[in-house]
Formats: C-alpha cells, structure tokens, sequence
C-alpha cells in the first residue's frame, strides 16, 4: 500500500475545512438564494432606471411614497401568514399543502381589507394622489405582490430558500418588462398609466408564482381559512414586523405628507440603489431562517451562536458595500440624468444604514425561533415609535436630512436593543441548564 502524502490526507487541513463549509447546505442555498435576489436586484435597477427616466423627481416621489405606504400597511394585511406558515411546517413539521393553502387564502382576503383601508385614508396620508393610482397600486402591492411573498415563505418553510428566491426574481423580471413595455411605446408617460402597468405585472406574477411552486415544491394548496391560534399567533408576526416596516418606510411617506414631493422621489431613489446591498444579508436570513426555528427548539446558545456568525457576515458585506456606493455615488447623474443630481448626497449619507440593517436582522430572527416574539416586538415598536417622532419633526424644517438622520438613529437602537436581550435570554437559559445538572 503506497504511503498517502499530505495532499491526499482528506480534508485535514484549511482546504478541507473550506470544503465542508462550502458543501453545507446553507451554504448552497445562500449562494442560490444570492445570485437569484442578484438577478431580481438588476431588475429592480434597470426598472427604476427606465422610471427614473421617464418621471421628473417630484413624480417619481409621489408613486415611490404611495408604494411605501402600501408597505407599512401590508404586514397588518396579511396577518404575519408567512412566518405562521415557516413556524408550522418547519417547526412544527405541519402538512405544506394545508398551511399554504391557509396562508394565501387569509393574504388575499386581507389585502381586500387594506385595499379599503387605504382607499379610505389616503386622502389624509398620501394627500393629492389620484385615487386610481392608490387603488391600482394597492391592488398591486397588498393582494398580489403579498400572494408572490406568501409563495417564497412557502419555500422557505420546505427548506427551499433558493426556488422562493427565483420565483421572486422572476416577478421582478416581469415588472422590468412592463416599464420597458410601457416607457418604450407609450408616447406620454403618465403616473396613472404607469400604475396600471405596475398592477398588471404584479397581478400576472402572483400567477407564475403559484404555477411554479406547484411544479418546483409540488404543493397543491388547500382553499381554507385561518385558524384561531392562526390569526394569534399571525397578530403577535404582524405586530412585530409591522412596526419594523413602520420604522422602516414611514420616513418615505411622511415626506409626500408633508407635501415635500421632489424630496421625497430623491430620498427614495436613494434608497433604492443602496437595495442592492441588503442582498446578501437577506439571501442568508431567509437560508437560516427555518434553521432558527429548529435550533430555537432545542438550544439558545446554539442559536446565538448562530445569529453571531451570520452577523459577522452580513455586516462585513454591507460595510463593504457602503464603502462601494459612497464611491460610485456620483454616476447616479450619468444614468438618470442631470435631474437626479442632489439623489448623490442623499445616497452617501444612506449608504450604511443596510450595515445597521445587517445587525439586527439576524438577532432578530434569532429571538422569533426562541418564541420571543413580545421583546421583538417591544424593540421593533419602541423603534418604530421612535422613528415617528424624529421624523415628524425634522422632516417640515429640514426634509430628507432630517429623515436620514431618524433612521439612523431608529436603527442604531434597535441594534443595542435586540443584542441585549438575545444575550440575556441566552444567558438565563445557560443558567437554568446548569441549575437542572446540579440538581
């Protein structure tokens, strides 16, 4: 038998631990769920390219904030489903067919509620607005758009992050063809007929959706409504994401509130070519998120251990990140034209809120799989609440800087916030094992 050299012994060294890490299966299925969100991302940008183009700043302000107040509302239309679906097939090992078939029938019914909702206030929150540009994009953002969400929660739950992913992704192809489509042969772009299109296209992804996750997952949803622990456990989700959506997008609304249009459609462009760096971050939180749950129902330090790894990672690649876009900033005018000048600043001063995004989201997901949805929801809330007030009175005086200036605030706390008590809650469950072995 002739003797092994060192480059046969298997996997002893660096290489071989490099090896294993890369064959994990989150790891294949963060690299999936990246490249696909990649693909999605680009056709976000190319979208709001084409958009960006089209519209002059202060029109681009008013369809960006009325999407945004779509996006406040849609966690409370849905009843936090998606999380309820993930915590019962993956946690609970519950039938997909029945928990999906639950999820998309209470989003659909839900989205008919808020679609009301928001046609009814939006004269006071979104003040000018035409009302078939409010109903066209509700339509579009809390009844279709939430089913194509509802669909990638669904592949999250059976551990198949990545096809979630390219579902997704290729919802946001098809929004990329209707701007095309629209900018290209309408002579006139107006933000009516855009709202239109933008329905049309998320009415015709909800479609592919549920025909590829048939195929891809084999689901075959029963039509059935929630159950009552559904709605309950659904309300404590909803609650808890809602005010992170609240924290996250009531700044975008607050400015078209205030009648502050041109600031607004240049604060949110910004916001969206930052986008690109929450990618990563979010391809591995939506591979780890099942994971969560599982080691939540055996061990808090493990899950711990866990949040700290991906945090490590997350944060590391939108610092990286931050630095990147601070540096090609300037091009914004190049692409969109000279009317998107001041868009520059505003996305410097933007560009490491994703690295203050990155360090709680995982935290964050860590205290839902350990059952602790009251404190998320407490710290998401006080944030939130936080956030409200800062912007209610910077944003008359001093528009989107005092509006960058509440974000960073509201996140900077929620990070504190979140890591403190997930270390308490590791520590109390580390103390009470130990008091059990004594015992």
């Amino acid at each position: 038998m002739s003797a092994r050299t060192p480059s046969d012994a298997p996997s002893s060294g660096l290489r071989g631990r490099v090896s294993r890490a890369t064959q994990t299966k989150t790891v294949r299925d963060t690299g999936w769920t990246m490249m696909t969100e990649m693909a999605g991302m680009l056709s976000q940008f190319l979208t709001l390219v084409l958009i960006g183009r089209a519209f002059d700043t202060s029109t681009y302000g008013v369809f960006a904030s009325t999407v945004a107040f779509m996006h406040i509302i849609s966690p409370f239309t849905t009843v936090g489903m998606g999380y309820v679906l993930v915590q019962r097939v993956a946690g609970e090992r519950g039938d997909p067919n029945d928990e999906s078939g639950r999820a998309w029938t209470t989003v659909v019914l839900g989205g008919l509620a808020g679609t009301a909702f928001v046609v009814a206030t939006s004269a006071i929150i979104v003040p000018g607005v035409p009302l078939q540009v409010v109903l066209a994009l509700a339509l579009g953002e809390l009844i279709f758009t939430q089913i194509t969400y509802t669909g990638k929660f669904c592949a999250q739950a059976m551990e198949r992050a990545a096809n979630g992913a390219q579902v997704v992704a290729t919802v946001w192809g098809v929004r990329l063809v209707a701007a095309f489509v629209y900018v290209g042969f309408v002579p006139r772009p107006t933000l009516i007929g855009w709202a239109y299109f933008h329905l049309g296209a998320s009415a015709l992804g909800a479609v592919l959706t549920i025909i590829a996750l048939k195929r891809m997952l084999h689901l075959s949803p029963r039509v059935a409504l929630a159950r009552a622990k559904d709605v309950r456990t659904g309300l404590a989700y909803s609650l808890t994401i809602g005010a992170s959506y609240l924290k996250n997008d009531i700044d975008k609304t607050l400015l078209l509130t205030f009648r502050k249009d041109a600031a607004a459609g240049i604060y949110n462009l910004a916001y969206r070519v930052i986008a690109p760096l929450y990618v990563p971050v979010r391809a591995l939180a939506d591979s780890t998120f099942g994971r969560f749950f599982r080691e939540g129902q055996h061990s808090a330090e493990e899950t711990y251990k866990l949040a700290r790894r991906t945090t490590l990672i997350g944060a590391g690649i939108t610092f990286a990140g931050g630095v990147a876009v601070m540096l090609c900033a300037p091009l914004l005018p190049h692409i969109l034209g000279q009317k998107w000048h001041d868009a520059v600043l505003v996305t410097r001063w933007l560009a490491f809120v994703p690295t203050l995004v990155s360090m709680q989201m995982y935290a964050f997901n860590a205290l839902i799989g350990l059952g602790r949805r009251r404190a998320c929801l407490g710290i998401n809330m006080g944030s939130a609440l936080l956030n409200v007030v800062m912007n209610l009175a910077l944003i008359p005086r001093y528009d989107w800087r005092g509006a960058t200036a509440a974000t960073i605030v509201a996140e900077g706390a929620s990070v504190i916030a979140l890591w403190t008590v997930l270390h308490r809650e590791t520590t109390l469950h580390a103390q009470t094992r130990e008091h059990l072995r004594s015992v």
